[in-house]
């Protein structure tokens, strides 16, 4: 294949110019662009940032929601050389400036004047650097710097001339920085990475073998997580240009579950936290069913989960499942496939951070098999994926082809090959303590499966040391109290402390059930008897399982989740313990009363 995915994007307008290559909604249908067009636009926004003073490494920045401007304006800058630093749509004002300032952002790319205004709110000024912005909207009354988008492509549709996209193609270097994707965050400021395009089409080539992905045809991709992170610019640039996929793009993240149903993509990228939800919302219309109708949806669900549990495990399902399951499948699961908008995929998968074991069998159990990604941005996304048709459900796999890999004498996590990034953007010091002679250090603790499959126990930064001195991984406590159709969301407190504590928040509809409970809450804690009773009795379940030393003696109910808006979730929903611990102090200190 070829070495970057500009060169693969090239071969593939060449190979079937009319083939759909990205669409979005427009109203009540569809605009769509062929691999063609695709290519020409990336060519002539390109030809006018060149003319507009884009250097070869400078730095352009993207502010927007998912849309084929945001990918036509990365590709274009990497056409020419340049770098694209792409910024979260849910960024604090502060996180922006962080990181416009940090890159020194020359170029700026906006969704619309709201986007625009993110940048100065808070008495806030654009950064100096920032000699240009493509609007994406056609609205350019916010700044005297403000270009159309549709104008910009006119115009270097003008200035390209007798210039080919070869000319550009052939003076790529597909080994040096050209995506810098800024980490979440759980701590500190985020970090710049800084990947190549080797880096892209090595690892997407990976996955398409480990997981067989068909070539062409009738591939359709849903892109809606926020394409400034690592996972979908793996998935719906680096896998859609490289398979020759059909990419759709949600229009605004309210509207996912809405377009997700009109498109019934084939293969489906998520985090965690959203096929939770997708869960969630399944199983409280279930409870709160009644009759028949309960008792059909309860029975289907408990049929689909036995026999998809024997497949997996290579053995025939009962006579009697075997007969019921295409009754099932007909009269519910089907019908919840189709809900879910995921009636055609044929490959889901989930990245970010691991997968509950029970959402992965819950999901199975509907014929939905969730192959789960785990790797680092660091990693350009990937250090290990998990396989189909084998039950890997709490795990992450196996570690990819072509790829070292090792587990370090305190159980971390290493990897090196051409997957690893090529450090931090102005952070030698950081570089240096994660790159250990070309291992990436992830700061992740593995172990292996009896089955040889690879689970991950937790952060090294996130193990707690008792007063006591017992070392304990959260993340596993913290899974096993999810399990619970009732608890969303689990942050044990307990470093430095004589036993564990839990801050606990209740799934959307409990919460929901519970506003219209009066004095049900105080102060920002759930007080009613019901509920308290009903996780505690979760939490005996948990603690059955535990050592003495790992179980949670006391826990609280917040009234609500944590949230990205607060600054306890990073933009890819992985909480901030720091923040959390902060905020929530003198709930925690009277628990330790």
């Amino acid at each position: 294949m070829s070495s970057t995915v500009l060169h693969r994007l090239s071969d593939w307008a060449k190979a079937t110019p009319h083939a759909p290559a990205q669409r979005t909604r427009v109203g009540n249908g569809w605009k769509t662009i062929s691999a063609k067009e695709y290519l020409e636009r990336v060519f002539y926004l390109g030809v006018y940032l060149e003319s507009c003073g884009l250097k070869p490494d400078e730095i352009t920045s993207v502010l927007a929601y998912n849309s084929m401007e945001w990918v036509h304006m990365q590709l274009a800058t990497m056409l020419v050389r340049g770098r694209c630093a792409g910024l979260y749509p849910n960024s604090t004002t502060k996180d922006i400036h962080y990181i416009l300032n940090h890159t020194e952002a020359c170029v700026l790319g906006v969704q619309n004047k709201a986007y625009f205004e993110k940048i100065t709110a808070e008495g806030k000024t654009l950064p100096s650097t920032v000699r240009l912005i493509i609007s994406f909207d056609g609205d350019t009354s916010f700044s005297p710097k403000a270009v159309a988008y549709e104008k910009a492509i006119e115009e270097g549709k003008k200035l390209a001339g007798a210039r080919q996209v070869e000319d550009y193609l052939a003076k790529l270097d597909p080994f040096t920085n050209s995506f810098i994707i800024y980490t979440s965050g759980t701590t500190g400021n985020p970090k710049g990475a800084m990947l190549s395009h080797d880096n892209f089409t090595f690892t997407a080539d990976q996955i398409a073998r480990r997981w067989k992905l068909p070539f062409a045809g009738d591939g359709s991709l849903f892109s809606f997580l926020p394409l400034c992170h690592v996972a979908e610019q793996l998935h719906s640039v680096a896998v859609g240009i490289t398979q020759r996929y059909l990419v759709t793009y949600c229009t605004k993240i309210d509207n996912v579950l809405t377009e997700l149903c009109a498109v019934e993509p084939q293969l489906l990228l998520c985090v965690p936290r959203f096929w939770e939800k997708m869960m969630e919302g399944v199983l409280t219309k279930v409870m709160k069913g009644t009759g028949p109708k309960k008792a059909l949806a309860v029975w289907a669900l408990g049929v689909g989960k036995r026999v998809q549990d024997a497949r997996i495990h290579r053995r025939a399902p009962s006579p009697v499942d075997a007969i019921a399951h295409p009754i099932a499948d007909k009269l519910v699961l089907s019908k919840v496939r189709k809900a879910l908008g995921l009636s055609r995929a044929n490959l889901l998968a989930s990245g970010a951070s691991p997968l509950p074991a029970h959402v992965s069998k819950w999901f199975r159990g509907l014929g939905l098999e969730i192959l789960e990604c785990y790797g680092l941005t660091e990693s350009t996304g990937m250090v290990s994926i998990t396989l189909r048709g084998v039950d890997c459900a709490g795990t992450v796999g196996k570690p990819l082809e072509g790829c070292e890999f090792r587990l370090a004498e305190d159980g971390e996590i290493q990897s090196k090959g051409r997957h690893i990034f090529l450090g931090y953007l102005k952070d030698e010091a950081n570089t240096k303590a994660t790159l250990d002679d070309g291992w990436l250090r992830t700061g992740d603790l593995g172990e292996w499966t009896s089955a040889g499959l690879l689970r991950i126990v937790g952060r090294k930064k996130e193990i707690m040391k008792t007063s006591g001195g017992k070392m304990i991984a959260p993340v596993p406590i913290e899974e096993k109290l999810k399990e619970a159709h009732l608890i969303s969301q689990v942050s044990l407190v307990g470093d430095n402390r004589k036993y564990l504590t839990a801050l606990i928040t209740l799934s959307e509809s409990a919460l929901a059930d519970l506003k219209a409970k009066s004095g049900s809450t105080k102060d920002g804690v759930v007080v009613d008897a019901e509920t308290i009773k009903q996780v505690q009795a979760e939490l005996d379940r948990v603690n059955k399982s535990l050592a003495s030393f790992e179980q949670v003696k006391r826990f609280t109910v917040l009234d609500r989740e944590f949230s990205i808006n607060d600054g306890e979730m990073t933009p890819t929903m992985k909480m901030k313990r720091n923040v959390i611990e902060q905020r929530f102090r003198p709930l925690i200190d009277q628990m330790y009363n």
